[in-house]
């Protein structure tokens, strides 16, 4: 493991560090390298502009002043926001990370560090966008949602080296309990909510569409699409909602499986 920062020396009850998952140095270097490119180039535009005002003044007087400066100090002007935006990304990233721990895992940020327990994680949504340009696959960008029972809400992206593997850790970690409380209610008969996915005894709710569990034909999910197929319906008699927009959807498929089954494209 990648040593820990002492900044995390405070964390206490998180149980025993595991992993560490720094900010990329893209996000951080970079950033800084882009502002400070930019910042450079909008001063050399200016003086450039500047000078071929001046030799145009000696050629032909004020009136060719304006028509010389203004686009230099738009050029300018749109690279020092560049250059700002870029600085701005630089700092708050300098010194974010997320330490995944055996209870948890503590994030810290400029604001300082924050830490989240397996059992204070309410809701876990995953967003994963795979790209293409012209038909060949260009990257994939991964933004992960949480909430906690204070109703704070965090974001991990690509912001952070190998999101992916710290977005495992964190559902495996909060899903028992999220799991057994969905559980109780699912057999206590009430409602289970997922989003805009929701079950109980009754059967199961897409959106606005309803359907008892002995009116599905199938469940299945594929290229990250949960559909429900009707029995005897027809082209458009089911329903179908993202994954990225379902919270806790390993529980769901966990709780469908048992249920109706699911069949995985």
């Amino acid at each position: 493991m990648t040593e820990i920062p002492p900044s995390f020396s405070s964390v206490i009850g998180l149980g025993q560090p595991q992993s560490w998952f720094p900010v990329r140095n893209w996000n951080r270097i970079g950033n800084l390298v882009i502002a400070l490119v930019m910042l450079a180039g909008a001063c050399l535009v200016v003086l450039y502009g500047i000078y071929d005002a001046s030799v145009a003044f000696r050629k032909h007087g004020l009136a060719v002043l304006d028509d010389r400066l203004f686009l230099p100090l738009v050029i300018a002007g749109i690279m020092f926001l560049l250059g700002g935006l870029g600085g701005w990304g630089a700092y708050a990233n300098w010194n974010k990370g997320a330490l995944l721990c055996e209870k948890g895992f503590a994030l810290r940020t400029r604001r300082g560090i924050q830490s989240w327990t397996w059992e204070d994680v309410v809701s876990f949504t995953a967003a994963i966008t795979r790209h293409y340009t012209n038909g060949i696959y260009t990257g994939t960008t991964h933004v992960y949602t949480l909430l906690n029972k204070q109703g704070q809400r965090l974001v991990l992206s690509d912001v952070f080296k190998d999101v992916e593997k710290l977005a495992q850790a964190v559902e495996q970690g909060i899903f028992p309990h999220l799991y057994d409380q969905a559980a109780a209610q699912y057999n206590g008969g009430q409602m289970v909510l997922f989003g805009p996915v929701a079950v109980s005894k009754a059967g199961i709710r897409v959106g606005k569409k309803t359907y008892p569990w002995q009116d599905v034909k199938e469940v299945s999910i594929h290229q990250g699409i949960l559909k429900v197929s009707k029995k005897d319906g027809g082209w458009f008699s089911g329903a179908s909602a993202p994954a990225s927009v379902i919270s806790n959807l390993r529980v769901l498929l966990s709780i469908l499986h048992q249920v109706v089954g699911v069949k995985a494209g």
